[in-house]
């Protein structure tokens, strides 16, 4: 059974989406989707906090966030070619499903403290995040098939950039328009185009390296999957 806390915090959190959507009107549907990815997040982060988790572990999830941070802070000068969902990527495969999802959502939300916080950081961190969690659920199929990685890797671009744009659209107002979206996502092909090929150069740059530096530290310290 549910304790009194975590039924008055569900309570209070859907009171919440509520009377933003009522305040918010047209962006109703930009505030209930990053509401929801705000819950999603927060439920992930608590279970992360709760489990017993090895200091070694967490350790490691600090290091892999601090690189993809710094991944993306360093290739600022070049729009949508970055090595951060790659970092992430490779986190989630060899440090497991959770910790990729808390490494995915902590990127976007510190990153963006240089970038800009704004309405789409909740769609950022949770797509990210779940960049994370979904290799660390497919980790064993994509350490074997440098195919399946790449092809992973151009998937998560396409969301990222897809999720953005769905964010755009219902944050200018007017609702989901088919018409509207196939425009937006026209005008920003050639960042999705980019997002795709940088996580599939930087996969297959980064594979082999981080196959043997984690192998290590596992021999040594026993930490990840």
């Amino acid at each position: 059974m549910p304790s009194r806390r975590a039924v008055l915090a569900l309570v209070v959190c859907l009171g919440g989406i509520c009377a933003g959507c009522a305040i918010f009107g047209e962006t109703a549907a930009v505030w209930g989707i990053c509401s929801a990815a705000v819950l999603i997040c927060g439920y992930f982060f608590d279970r992360f906090e709760k489990r017993d988790t090895p200091s070694g572990d967490i350790a490691l999830t600090a290091v892999m966030t601090a690189l993809a941070v710094a991944g993306r802070l360093i290739f600022a000068p070049v729009p949508a070619f970055k090595p951060c969902a790659a970092v992430i990527i490779l986190a989630g495969i060899y440090l497991g499903a959770e910790k990729g999802f808390a490494i995915g959502a902590l990127t976007a939300l510190i990153s963006n403290f240089y970038f800009s916080q704004g309405i789409w950081t909740p769609f950022q961190m949770t797509v990210w995040g779940l960049t994370g969690l979904a290799a660390g659920l497919l980790g064993d199929k994509l350490k074997k098939s440098p195919a399946a990685l790449a092809f992973f890797g151009g998937a998560a671009g396409l969301v990222y950039s897809v999720s953005l744009d769905v964010c755009s659209m219902l944050w200018l107002g007017g609702g989901f328009s088919a018409e509207r979206f196939l425009g937006l996502t026209a005008a920003s092909l050639w960042f999705t185009v980019s997002y795709m090929v940088s996580n599939v150069i930087f996969l297959l740059l980064f594979v082999r390296p981080s196959a043997r530096v984690f192998g290590r530290l596992r021999d040594k310290y026993g930490p990840g999957r």
